[in-house]
């Protein structure tokens, strides 16, 4: 599930997906504001169906970060 998320942060930022990886931090690799990284999470949360509360947004930093978060919910 990590690499389809990769591809899809790629997408939706419009950068190539070779300059992600798991440990791309939003704020610091990616250059993501606050909001655009609610954005961002809003959108993978829509394309995977899976929700999470407002405390796990912000706890969200990283790729695998997220990566984690989406994989858990997708298990259970």
């Amino acid at each position: 599930m990590e690499q389809q998320l990769i591809e899809l942060i790629s997408w939706s930022l419009k950068i190539p997906s070779a300059q992600i990886n798991p440990y791309s931090d939003f704020a610091d690799d990616l250059h993501l504001d606050a909001i655009d990284k609610l954005l961002l999470i809003a959108d993978l949360e829509a394309q995977y169906g899976i929700f999470l509360s407002p405390e796990e947004v912000a706890t969200i930093q990283t790729v695998k970060d997220a990566s984690n978060y989406f994989t858990q919910r997708h298990a259970a």
